[in-house]
């Protein structure tokens, strides 16, 4: 479970401000859709607008993007998928995000949302136009609350990333670890990387594995130890360091070295939804 102690404040933060803005804009990763939706969210906006934007397309396998988006738009969801590291943000927002946005107020306002390691942080600053805030791929790096004049007539509230209030499911955190959406660090890295491994040879079987390892390999601790010794990751005495391989592995599988990966679809999703609740249906 990683649930920090910023994430009720955060909450807070976000509750107390949302009577401030016109409309949400939910920045989810497009690998993950369903998952990295966090649903503490989805209880506090109930009264206002959303616009979902599937963030980091790039990475994601786009035949399943496009499936998503059809899902989203078939529900009257404002849906939009993009690389927001490739595109000019202002334009991004004036151009294809405010024709969802109707404003009580002299200028529209809207407020950023979305888990940690999303793409946030990246949004703000290619707004802004300069690297104010700090940038990563560690998740959790905003901590504050923010305006932003974006346009004319157009200003943004920027708000910490949460989480789940609770991880429930095994599956729940293996997909925001092969996303880089939880920080593994503190963690069994072997067993992370085996339930992400697990994850991606499911969802694609062995071959972009054995294509980035440029062998062919047994099972999970057969490509972990080759991957290991092939970027010469050895300890003293010429032992392979099967805890550092790992933890390159669960980064370059995040980073989108491994290629372009979707580990969820929307009839999936939909299947288990029909069955269990909402809350239920995040052991997807």
């Amino acid at each position: 479970m990683w649930y920090p102690g910023h994430v009720e404040k955060a909450k807070k933060q976000i509750a107390k401000h949302l009577k401030a803005v016109d409309a949400i804009v939910e920045l989810l990763d497009a690998r993950i859709p369903f998952t990295s939706r966090a649903y503490e969210y989805e209880r506090l906006f109930q009264n206002k607008p959303v616009i979902f934007v599937l963030n980091k397309e790039d990475l994601a396998d786009a035949s399943i993007t496009k499936r998503w988006l059809k899902h989203f738009q078939q529900k009257g969801q404002p849906v939009l998928a993009t690389n927001l590291k490739n595109v000019n943000v202002k334009d991004f927002l004036v151009k294809r995000v405010m024709p969802f946005v109707k404003s009580k107020f002299t200028e529209k306002r809207i407020m950023i949302v979305g888990i940690p390691n999303v793409g946030k942080s990246t949004f703000i600053n290619r707004l802004r136009g300069k690297k104010s805030l700090a940038v990563g791929n560690k998740p959790g790096v905003t901590r504050g609350v923010q305006w932003i004049t974006a346009a004319k007539g157009l200003i943004v509230l920027d708000t910490p990333g949460i989480l789940y209030t609770r991880l429930h499911s095994p599956s729940i955190v293996t997909k925001l670890l092969a996303v880089g959406a939880m920080p593994f660090e503190k963690m069994d890295t072997i067993e992370a990387a085996k339930s992400v491994f697990n994850l991606l040879f499911e969802r694609y079987s062995n071959a972009p594995l054995e294509k980035r390892l440029g062998n062919p390999f047994v099972d999970f601790m057969d490509f972990l130890n080759k991957f290991s010794i092939k970027r010469g990751f050895l300890k003293a005495h010429g032992e392979v360091d099967l805890e550092r391989g790992a933890f390159v592995f669960l980064r370059e599988i995040a980073d989108g070295k491994f290629g372009r990966f979707s580990y969820e679809i929307p009839e999936e999703v939909m299947t288990i939804m029909s069955k269990k609740t909402i809350k239920d249906s995040k052991e997807v």
